[in-house]
């Protein structure tokens, strides 16, 4: 078996990245700010509810693309 040399967890951070990229521009749409931290737990719960689920599908099923292109690269940077 041949091992890549990247981490796949780089890669799971990166879609946790852009799901929590998402999550932030829309709690603080509008220049919004919270005066507790409920406030922001709540505003961050109810943009999480909105999340469209063939969103997240969307990411993990990138996963293979993703894997491809970081073994063509040879692991050096990709499009994503």
């Amino acid at each position: 078996m041949t091992q890549l040399g990247f981490s796949t967890l780089q890669m799971s951070r990166r879609i946790t990245q852009n799901v929590w990229g998402l999550l932030a521009r829309a709690v603080y749409r509008h220049g919004k700010q919270f005066q507790t931290v409920g406030e922001l737990k709540d505003a961050v719960t109810e943009e999480w509810d909105k999340l469209q689920s063939s969103y997240l599908e969307g990411l993990t099923q990138s996963m293979s693309n993703r894997l491809c292109q970081v073994m063509q690269k040879f692991g050096g940077p990709t499009s994503y």
